[in-house]
């Protein structure tokens, strides 16, 4: 009796480890791993096993504050049945991540959580950081900033679900040049494309005495297979000459 009720309370109860086959994903790649259950000193009825990827974004804007909510990028459940005392499970496990994860970079991070659904008993979970990886084309674009003279200075994940990618995070970029004084800062934003990204730049100027400020926004296509080809730093700066006011 007394085993029945420290297990309902958590204590010696059923235990779970999910083990990633890689920690590392390229966005739109595939998650792989398995969830690892270890019995307690009774047998539990676990009714659900949940895998949640979840990150934090931007939900709505009122004003100048903004919410924040955890979004799920992607959920599968398994189903392991009642496990006995000191039995185990080797449940094995697949989440797409879809094309317009969000990457992780700054601030911006994606966590896989798993939490044991134990029927009269506190749930048993687990927690493992995911780093989303860029694709070649976003990569490129990357390099390209800092060589054509520009820091990544802060990152931020917006999430609608009208729209058809409901995941946008846009990348600031800072001049380090006093050659781009002009220009506050420019943004970057990533959607998918076939064979590779749809960038779209902002250049937000700064105004003067004697000029306006403002935003202008351009949009162009990367390929995966185009990316190391091109003087990218070249095509950045073109296009952001052309925004300049």
């Amino acid at each position: 009796m007394l085993k029945n009720i420290l297990g309902s309370l958590g204590i010696g109860g059923a235990s779970v480890d999910t083990v990633l086959h890689d920690a590392e994903v390229e966005v739109g790649g595939l998650i792989t791993g398995e969830v690892r259950i270890k019995g307690g000193e009774v047998a539990q009825e676990i009714g659900d096993v949940v895998l949640e990827l979840v990150t934090r974004c931007v939900v709505e804007t009122r004003g100048d504050d903004k919410v924040y909510a955890e979004i799920a990028l992607g959920t599968v459940h398994l189903d392991p049945g009642p496990i006995g005392p000191r039995d185990s499970r080797v449940l094995p496990f697949r989440i797409p991540l879809p094309p317009s994860a969000p990457l992780t970079v700054g601030s911006t991070s994606t966590v896989l959580r798993t939490r044991l659904d134990i029927a009269r008993a506190v749930d048993a979970r687990d927690s493992d950081r995911v780093r989303v990886l860029p694709t070649r084309a976003m990569d490129a674009v990357f390099r390209g900033m800092e060589r054509a003279g520009f820091r990544l200075a802060e990152t931020e994940v917006e999430y609608s679900p009208r729209r058809a990618n409901p995941f946008v995070q846009e990348f600031d970029f800072k001049p380090m040049s006093y050659g781009d004084y002009g220009i506050e800062e420019v943004e970057i934003s990533f959607a998918p494309a076939p064979g590779g990204i749809e960038v779209m730049l902002t250049v937000d100027n700064r105004g003067g005495i004697f000029k306006l400020g403002g935003e202008r926004t351009a949009r162009f296509r990367v390929t995966d297979a185009e990316a190391d080809r091109l003087d990218m730093a070249a095509e950045l700066r073109r296009s952001i000459n052309a925004l300049r006011r």
